[in-house]
């Protein structure tokens, strides 16, 4: 079944303004295999010398950061043989998301192995979260990097522990921290100002079925009424197990859960148009943690992207990828209804712990939510108001979450948090479509 064209270009393809692709292929390759691979000073030097400008080139990993005295046209490259690169005028710049400071304590270890370039399971990530918060207390989310691990708290832990104690490795991998202001802070529930404003250029229009994920939906604010709020359309699933025949279970379609009000309980998103909030596609809504499901009225929904522009590839999603199959500094992408189809870079796979309900004996139940950081490079500000929600996806097309808001620190915005969708392949959710 061909997809809907998608009918604006996406500012990554015109690059009449910039000399650059946004993918820069070298002889050589930085990323293989599943692994990042550090550069050698020669291949720096080869990369330097592809910005007439640049002064000085350095790798922090997982990022190249190029600082030139004057930046090129926009867009910018998103890699450079397959690192993240972050271009900055500002000689002090740092990395678009923080790696902290190392600990000074001693080496430490769990039970479990930890395989560089090899992301742990969930019950790794679980060990690893019991030994750091027997350090600190407060340390609520552990990223893994692919070469190490970064634990981040909210606020410091005393200066003993922070010198003496707080391990400095864990297994034989690297261990960083990130606390109090150092930590990225999201910049709100829905992201910002569209790079083209123009709501005529907004990808509106009214699609005959079936409904595809990465389509403009809105729903009415309860908090200010007579104002619309939007997003993107996520994935249909169902559940794997419900004894119902296939084509008679109830479909669901995700969202982000921050992307409309928090008070709203009954759905009610709409396929969004320039005349104001469509048909009506899902009701009442449930939510896990980062996720949400709607419960998808009876229309037509495909498990098929839109695509951006007229020669992309388009195939149906295969599949929910769980932690253990994440890359990371694999390449993804995702389809906006604002700018097309974007490439990006996996950067990091987070866990974070939430500490939940009373569990009756003085104590509270504790549960584990997962997401990804992405970088979308920093060369265009390609994700505007109605990105939330939209479907992040692999080479292989098969899913791994979707945007929730980008997050600042240091001044620097470029990196977007993309919640998972573990919690509902834990539960028994599998995509699906609704013929």
């Amino acid at each position: 079944m061909p997809a809907r064209q998608h009918p604006v270009s996406s500012p990554r393809d015109e690059f009449h303004a910039s000399p650059y692709s946004i993918d820069i292929k070298l002889d050589f390759e930085l990323f293989s295999d599943g692994r990042q691979q550090t550069p050698t000073s020669s291949q720096l030097e080869e990369i330097k010398a592809l910005f007439p400008t640049c002064t000085d080139l350095n790798y922090s990993s997982p990022f190249l950061i190029a600082t030139c005295e004057t930046l090129p046209p926009k867009p910018w490259p998103v890699t450079v043989a397959g690192l993240p690169l972050f271009l900055t005028p500002n000689p002090e710049s740092e990395a678009p998301l923080s790696l902290g400071s190392v600990g000074y304590g001693p080496a430490d270890s769990i039970n479990e192995a930890i395989r560089p370039w090899q992301t742990p399971s969930m019950k790794v990530f679980k060990k690893i979260f019991a030994l750091l918060r027997t350090y600190s207390s407060t340390i609520d989310r552990v990223r893994w990097l692919g070469w190490g691990i970064v634990a981040v708290g909210d606020t410091y832990p005393p200066r003993s522990v922070w010198q003496s104690i707080i391990p400095r490795t864990i297994n034989g991998l690297p261990v960083r921290y990130v606390f109090g202001p150092q930590r990225a802070r999201p910049e709100g529930s829905r992201t910002e100002t569209p790079a083209d404003p123009d709501p005529r250029k907004w990808d509106m229009t009214p699609y005959s079925d079936p409904l595809r994920p990465g389509m403009m939906i809105c729903s009415p604010s309860v908090r200010k009424p007579g104002t619309t709020m939007f997003a993107t359309t996520g994935v249909c699933v169902h559940r794997d197990y419900d004894r119902e025949a296939p084509d008679k279970r109830p479909k669901y379609i995700t969202l982000l859960p921050r992307t409309f009000d928090s008070d709203l309980v009954y759905g009610d998103i709409h396929q969004a148009s320039l005349e104001g909030p469509g048909r009506q596609i899902a009701g009442a809504y449930r939510i896990f943690n980062d996720v949400a499901l709607g419960d998808l009225l009876k229309v037509k929904y495909s498990r098929e992207t839109i695509s951006s522009v007229p020669d992309d590839e388009v195939k149906p999603f295969g599949r929910f990828l769980d932690t253990q199959e994440v890359t990371i500094g694999e390449p993804v992408s995702m389809d906006t209804p604002v700018n097309g189809r974007l490439s990006g870079i996996l950067i990091s796979r987070e866990v974070r712990r939430i500490p939940d309900a009373p569990d009756g004996e003085g104590g509270t139940t504790v549960d584990f939510t997962t997401g990804d950081w992405i970088y979308f490079g920093n060369g265009a500000e390609v994700l505007g108001e109605g990105s939330t929600g939209g479907v992040v996806w692999n080479g292989k097309w098969d899913v791994l979450g979707h945007l929730g808001w980008r997050a600042t620190w240091s001044g620097v915005g470029s990196c977007y948090y993309c919640p998972a969708f573990d919690v509902l392949v834990d539960v028994g959710y599998e995509l699906t479509d609704a013929p």
